[in-house]
């Protein structure tokens, strides 16, 4: 009895460890629930510097095996290439708000960024936080920025597939030049400092494709308040998860978002998986 009891313990030790092993992926099948042809759901990282860019495998290999890639936006598409213009003009408004000290701090620190202040009148405050945020991935050459999504949809339009995407350009940048105010400037600036170790931490996260790592980084509330995190990340899957089942019911998609949609609670994953849906990951 007990050696049986001792095999059984072994063997429950075994499965767990498979099983949190498996919750190791960026990319999952999503089978099942009347579904004709797989569809696959993949976590990217927007903006990577080239030294730690890759795409693997088994993400090139499925491009011939569906018939449309699904991007969160497809900047392609002529209803948002019409609008980029527009949607990038400054906010003049934006910076009314700050005291003459908030001001001077906010030039000092983005002047030692070899940055300037006077950039805000030229764009619009979500292209500068974009910006920004690329400073902090300390890249060897700032010029080699990777985008997985173009690269994508560049295989994808090589291979006949076609483009399709979950909002629009103006959504994404109305939530984000909603979400970025003057003080949240001010709070990021003075985080800065703090910002490339957490995009390392990240990227190494990434790397590993270790979702629970990258739960942990993008759900800390230092960077993201309990109501962005809402806006950025669980309204929107909500959003999404109506509309991916007509999606698969018509073509076999590949979704590309990023990979913070895919964790936690109330992320894809679990999402789909409540729906009805076979979500197996992929290695």
């Amino acid at each position: 009895m007990k050696k049986i009891s001792f095999l059984a313990i072994i063997a429950f030790i075994v499965a767990t460890i498979s099983v949190h092993a498996q919750e190791n992926s960026l990319l999952w099948k999503i089978s099942g629930n009347g579904l004709k042809k797989d569809s696959y759901l993949l976590g990217t990282l927007h903006v990577m510097c080239e030294e730690d860019y890759s795409l693997k495998d088994k993400i090139k290999n499925l491009i011939p095996l569906v018939d449309v890639l699904t991007l969160e936006v497809n900047i392609g598409s002529e209803e948002n290439k019409a609008i980029i213009p527009e949607m990038m003009k400054p906010d003049t408004t934006f910076l009314k708000g700050l005291t003459p000290a908030e001001l001077a701090k906010v030039d000092s620190i983005l002047t030692s960024q070899q940055l300037s202040i006077r950039m805000l009148d030229m764009m619009s405050p979500a292209v500068f936080v974009s910006i920004l945020s690329l400073k902090t991935l300390n890249c060897s050459d700032p010029r080699n920025i990777k985008t997985m999504e173009v690269d994508l949809q560049s295989m994808a339009t090589a291979a006949g597939k076609r483009i399709d995407d979950l909002e629009t350009l103006k959504f994404q940048m109305d939530m984000l030049n909603k979400m970025f105010q003057a003080s949240d400037l001010v709070t990021y600036l003075n985080m800065m400092d703090d910002m490339p170790a957490i995009s390392k931490k990240m990227v190494t996260a990434y790397q590993a494709e270790n979702l629970k790592d990258l739960e942990t980084i993008i759900y800390d509330n230092s960077y993201l308040s309990k109501e962005e995190q809402a806006d950025f990340l669980t309204k929107r899957n909500q959003d999404w998860i109506t509309k991916m089942p007509s999606k698969m019911q018509e073509s076999s998609n590949l979704f590309a978002v990023g990979a913070g949609h895919l964790v936690g609670d109330k992320g894809l994953i679990k999402l789909l998986s409540a729906k009805g849906y076979k979500l197996t990951p992929i290695f």
